[in-house]
């Protein structure tokens, strides 16, 4: 679990998108950011260089204001992300009823050691274990983030949304400014 916290500066507008159930309520933008700090697993979507997508599961964080995510330099995100920086993360249920998310912005390369080692720190929180001790899936992450073995991404939201399905389904938008 992330000790960071959001400024009131980095919350979004909250709207009802048009495809809600009659009387349906917007998802306030606090119960989407706290889902996205405990979520454990993302769907990155990019774009190739010929205009098709790219989809790859990854471990991803909301601290700070901004998602984060890392890769290697010759993976295919990073090639895509050098070309165009659009991109969305997704995540949600795998069921039909519940909750889903996505989060689009542009997404930046990040070389400030003093952001890095805080994000570090921050994906070190979220993940726990499993990237602190040697039997963890992946292990010193946060260490490959400080010293700049890994890059270090932050997607700086344009529009998100929260879509709630189940007896009463509502599409919440949130757009920064």
């Amino acid at each position: 679990m992330s000790t960071y916290t959001a400024d009131d500066s980095t919350a979004p507008q909250t709207s009802l998108g048009p495809f809600s159930s009659p009387g349906a309520s917007p998802t306030p933008w606090e119960a989407t950011e706290w889902a996205l700090r405990r979520t454990q697993k993302f769907q990155l979507c990019t774009v190739r260089r010929d205009g098709r997508p790219h989809v790859t599961p990854l471990l991803a964080i909301w601290a700070l204001g901004a998602m984060w995510f890392t890769t290697g330099d010759n993976e295919q995100k990073a090639k895509n992300l050098s070309a165009n920086q659009h991109c969305a993360l997704t995540t949600g249920t795998d069921t039909l009823t519940g909750m889903d998310y996505i989060i689009e912005g542009t997404a930046g390369l990040v070389t400030d050691q003093t952001t890095r080692a805080a994000v570090a720190t921050a994906f070190e929180q979220a993940y726990g274990w499993q990237l602190t001790r040697e039997d963890g899936t992946w292990y010193q992450l946060g260490d490959a983030v400080r010293t700049g073995n890994v890059q270090l991404y932050r997607v700086q939201p344009d529009k998100g949304f929260a879509f709630a399905t189940g007896s009463e389904s509502s599409q919440t938008r949130y757009r920064w400014s």
